[in-house]
């Protein structure tokens, strides 16, 4: 047997969910260390600071469960399925009471009228619609994996994974012989493409190499990135060298951008970049609109993580670059 397009989908989803808690840990961490330049929180006890560092640390530890999972349950680990059905069970009991909440939530909204007339009771009303579908979606995805970790022939095939390892030698496409890693970074990239796509029909400017980009040439520009990163995702999953040279390029390219941020007229462009995209922002109204404080050592540790995500996907791909290599068929000998 093939491997199972269900187990393909679920690491995909699950590495999803892993880049959020990584994306959740490196803001709130952030978040912890330059609260006290924010006016509004520096009179904030100094236990705030250390339960946000807390949270951080609790993020980070999920992430770090959640890669374990993805690489067990693409390696057919017997473990990982049972990881898996944990979380399953986690997101889909916890998002249900948080459906719950939301709803007895919403009944208490004509009370928070009264108390601040500020409020929209519409735009409420849009936020508990919003939250109750986003909860509604996770809690399927974790009774899908409940399900689906259960049946019959996913058991069998995490007992005894030779069943794949067999099938596999006589498999025709190449999506079999594509490495965990390189499959990984493949799906993310037609994760960015999808980003993108949406990114295209914001009314939001883009920053390209310390310029700031209107919004009518960040459409074409987002469309164009959408187009690349579908390209080399496939291209990845495919095996195609041409594909990881492109992206090997890509990766060098944006670490030249990164290390444009060194310069203070690049770190003086980029906080003039933020300030448009809060003004362009929508705010609650009756609500300040809060700005991060993008000080030189925030733009410093960003870039020197970026760095390293950057190194670890040049590694991977370098590593892996003998899955790329197309193998010669034989010639036939001629009769003489």
């Amino acid at each position: 047997m093939k491997r199972p397009i269900g187990l393909i989908l679920s690491a995909i989803v699950l590495g999803l969910a892993t880049l959020l808690l990584l994306l959740m840990t490196a803001l709130t961490a952030f978040a912890a260390i330059f609260s006290g330049r924010q006016p509004s929180i520096a009179t904030s006890p100094h236990w705030v600071i250390y339960l946000m560092l807390a949270v951080s640390i609790f993020y980070a530890a999920l992430a770090v469960w959640g890669i374990l999972t993805v690489i067990g349950i693409l390696r057919l680990r017997s473990w990982a399925r049972y990881s898996i059905l944990i979380i399953g069970g986690g997101l889909a009991v916890f998002n249900v009471i948080a459906i719950f909440g939301t709803l007895l939530s919403r009944t208490m909204l004509p009370t928070l009228q009264a108390q601040q007339p500020a409020v929209d009771p519409n735009i409420m009303s849009i936020v508990f619609v919003v939250l109750t579908v986003i909860y509604l979606l996770v809690a399927m995805i974790g009774i899908w994996w409940l399900i689906y970790f259960n049946l019959r022939s996913i058991r069998e095939l995490f007992s005894n994974p030779a069943m794949l390892v067999q099938s596999s030698s006589s498999a025709v496409g190449k999506f079999s012989r594509v490495p965990t890693a390189i499959m990984i970074i493949g799906c993310l990239l037609i994760f960015s493409a999808a980003s993108c796509l949406i990114c295209a029909l914001l009314p939001f400017p883009a920053f390209l190499m310390g310029f700031i980009l209107p919004p009518a040439v960040t459409h074409v520009f987002y469309l164009c990135l959408a187009a690349l990163f579908a390209f080399m995702g496939y291209g990845l999953l495919r095996l195609k060298e041409s594909a990881r040279l492109l992206t090997i390029a890509f990766l060098i390219w944006g670490s030249c951008n990164i290390l444009m941020a060194a310069l203070p007229w690049y770190q003086a462009k980029f906080r003039l970049y933020m300030a448009q995209m809060f003004a362009a922002m929508p705010a609650i109204p009756g609500q300040p609109k809060v700005l991060f404080p993008y000080s030189s050592t925030v733009v410093l540790i960003s870039c020197i993580w970026c760095l390293i995500f950057y190194g670890v996907i040049f590694w991977l791909l370098h590593r892996h670059r003998g899955a790329f290599q197309t193998a010669v068929p034989p010639q036939p000998m001629l009769e003489v």
